[in-house]
This record gives C-alpha cells, sequence and structure tokens, in this order.
C-alpha cells in the first residue's frame, strides 16, 4: 500500500469516527421518545438517563488526551471504535432504565476518546488543515443528522433495542477494520513524535477557536 493510499484510507476511517462519534450520542434522545410505555416512566424522568453519559462523554477527554500522548493515538481510535460499538450492544440488552442509563454512560465515556484524538490525528503531519478539518466537521454533522432517522427507522421497523444492537455492530466490523488497516501500515509511515506535538497544539489552536 503506498503512503497516499494509506493516508487517504486511515482519513477516511478518522471522519467515520466523527460521524460515529455524534450519532451514538444522539440515538437515546429519538429512542426514549419510545420508552415511555415500555418502562411506565415520564418522558422527563427517562431523559435524565443520559445525563451521566453526556457528563461522562465531557470527563472522558483530558484522560482521553493524556493516553493518546503517553501510549497511542492510533490504539486510542480503536478502543473508541470497539469500546463504543460494543456499549451500544450491551445498551440494546438493558431490561431496566438503570442499565439503559449504564449503557449510555459507557457510550459517552467511549465517545470522548474521539475529540481530543481524532482532531490531532486529522492535522498531524499537515502544513494545511482547513480543509481537512472541514471534511471532517462535516461528517460530525451528518452523525447529528443520522441519528434521528436511524434511531426512529430502526424503531419502527424492528424495537428500539435494535436502534442501539445495529449501528453497535457497525461500530465494532469498523474497530476490527480499523485495526487490520494499522497492522497493513508500517511504522514507519506513521507520523514521528515531532509531528504529533505539532498535531496537537494545532488541533488545540483549532478547537479553541
Amino acid at each position: 500500500m503506498s503512503q497516499t493510499a494509506s493516508r487517504r484510507i486511515g482519513f477516511f476511517f478518522l471522519n467515520l469516527g466523527h460521524g460515529y462519534d455524534h450519532l451514538f450520542m444522539m440515538l437515546y434522545p429519538t429512542v426514549v421518545l419510545g420508552l415511555e410505555s415500555q418502562f411506565d416512566l415520564p418522558y422527563s424522568e427517562l431523559l435524565t438517563l443520559s445525563f451521566p453519559g453526556f457528563i461522562a462523554f465531557a470527563a472522558g477527554t483530558l484522560p482521553a488526551g493524556w493516553l493518546g500522548d503517553r501510549w497511542s493515538r492510533s490504539g486510542m481510535i480503536a478502543v473508541f471504535f470497539l469500546g463504543i460499538g460494543i456499549s451500544s450492544i450491551l445498551t440494546s440488552f438493558a431490561r431496566t432504565p438503570v442499565e439503559i442509563g449504564g449503557g449510555l454512560t459507557l457510550i459517552g465515556l467511549f465517545a470522548s476518546i474521539y475529540h481530543p484524538i481524532g482532531i490531532s490525528m486529522v492535522v498531524e503531519g499537515r502544513e494545511k488543515f482547513g480543509k481537512l478539518l472541514g471534511i471532517n466537521g462535516v461528517y460530525g454533522n451528518l452523525g447529528f443528522a443520522a441519528a434521528p432517522l436511524i434511531a426512529a427507522g430502526l424503531m419502527q421497523a424492528i424495537s428500539w433495542q435494535a436502534a442501539f444492537l445495529l449501528p453497535g455492530i457497525a461500530a465494532a466490523v469498523t474497530g476490527i477494520a480499523y485495526l487490520i488497516y494499522l497492522r497493513a501500515t508500517p511504522a514507519t509511515e506513521r507520523p514521528t513524535a515531532r509531528a504529533r506535538h505539532a498535531a496537537a497544539v494545532a488541533a488545540a489552536a483549532a478547537v479553541a477557536a
């Protein structure tokens, strides 16, 4: 595999990850509309089940970024894909509101990995990255837009559990494909420590802006 092809494939995985990140965080706000009769609880009470997940989504960014710097950014993206997929699959098997809340918390925790790691990887080794961030942002916004459509469609066609199960399987399969891609990518084609540091600075500036 040429270096150009490898970078394009890696960029596609990062873009897909951004879409997944927002997709999984926004599945429940649609799914919850069909849970009132399922659990005989009011909408307001069911909606609060997502609160710990959003807290985890925010709080997890710091340890995720630290692990990316100390261990491996590409490894963290693999953890992101597999973790968010498995968490969504587990949520689909929830039988009580407490179990749903636990599943959503795990989804939020693994979703927190993407922004500090994924954005850094998008810009690392690049002198000009405005267009790349724009493309990556489009995928993230598509994840937002697709979430209610996917959740509502699967709920109507199958069940609310399917709205978590099938996207979860897709993310887990993507994680396996990403691991295969990493094994096929020589270490010499991966960014140097200096490039990773420059990427971290650029990503921080991009997020702050």
